[in-house]
C-alpha cells in the first residue's frame, strides 16, 4: 500500500470511526479477509499441527488472543467447539465482528487487553476450565502480555494446551518476534518464568519446507497425560 493510500485510510478512519470503517473495509477490500496469506500466516505445516491437536484432544473450547481481522479465527470456527477471541485494536475487532456476524452463537469476540480478557474468562463460571486450547498471538510491541497470559492459563485451566505464534524454534530458521533485551520470544523467555511443570513442543517440519510467512511457534502443556498425547503427534517434536 502506498503512503498516499495509508494517509487516505487514516483520514477516513478518523472521520467515520473504527466500526463504520471496518465494515467499509470488509466490503470494499475482500482480499484483507485472508490476512498474512491465510490462517496461521499461510503456513500449511502450522495448520496441520493445529488440526492434529484439535482432532486428537477434542478440546472443550478454543481461546485466541490477537483476533486481528479474523483469518485464523475463521479456521478455528470450522471445529465444533466454541471460540473466544480478543483484539486490542478497535478497527480490527470491528472487522472481525462483522465477519462473524452470523456466527455469534459460537464465535465470541471481545475488544480489549488479552490479560484482562483471560482473567474474565477465568472468573466466568460458564467457561470450560478443562481441556481448552489457547492460541496466543497478542504480541505487537515490547509490552509483552505473554508471561502473564501463560501464568493465568496454567493457574486456572486443567489440561490446557497453549500454542504461541512468532516464537523461535531451536536449531531452525523460523522467524520470530524480538522486541529487545528480555523481550525476544524464545526459550530463554520461557526459562525466566521459572516453571518446572511446563513441557515444550516445536514443529517437526523444517522451516525450509514450510509455506507462507515461515513464523515459528511453540506448543506448551503442563499435564503429563496431555504431554504423552502430544508426543504421539508426528507434526510436533518435544524439546527438553
Amino acid at each position: 500500500m502506498s503512503a498516499l493510500s495509508k494517509w487516505l485510510e487514516a483520514v477516513v478512519l478518523r472521520s467515520v470511526g473504527p466500526e463504520k470503517f471496518a465494515r467499509l473495509e470488509y466490503r470494499l477490500k475482500p482480499h484483507r479477509r485472508a490476512s498474512w496469506g491465510g490462517p496461521m500466516n499461510g503456513q500449511v505445516g502450522r495448520v496441520r499441527i493445529c488440526r492434529d491437536i484439535l482432532t486428537t484432544l477434542s478440546p472443550t473450547a478454543i481461546v485466541e488472543t490477537g483476533t486481528f481481522r479474523g483469518t485464523t479465527t475463521e479456521f478455528f470456527a470450522e471445529f465444533p467447539m466454541p471460540v473466544y477471541s480478543v483484539e486490542a485494536e478497535p478497527r480490527f475487532h470491528h472487522f472481525a465482528a462483522y465477519r462473524f456476524r452470523d456466527l455469534r452463537d459460537r464465535v465470541h469476540l471481545t475488544l480489549g487487553d488479552s490479560r484482562s480478557f483471560l482473567n474474565r474468562l477465568a472468573a466466568d463460571a460458564s467457561m470450560p476450565k478443562n481441556n481448552v486450547f489457547f492460541y496466543l498471538d497478542a504480541h505487537w510491541n515490547a509490552d509483552l502480555p505473554l508471561a502473564e497470559e501463560i501464568t493465568t492459563i496454567f493457574a486456572n485451566w486443567q489440561q490446557a494446551v497453549i500454542m504461541i505464534d512468532d516464537f523461535a524454534v531451536p536449531d531452525d530458521t523460523y522467524a520470530y518476534d524480538d522486541y529487545g533485551p528480555g523481550a525476544a520470544l524464545n526459550a530463554e523467555y520461557l526459562d525466566r518464568l521459572g516453571r518446572t511443570d511446563m513441557y515444550r513442543f516445536y514443529p517437526s517440519l523444517r522451516a525450509a519446507e514450510e509455506t507462507g510467512a515461515k513464523r515459528g511457534c511453540v506448543v506448551l502443556c503442563n499435564d503429563p497425560q496431555v504431554r504423552d498425547r502430544l508426543k504421539a503427534l508426528s507434526s510436533l517434536r518435544q524439546v527438553i
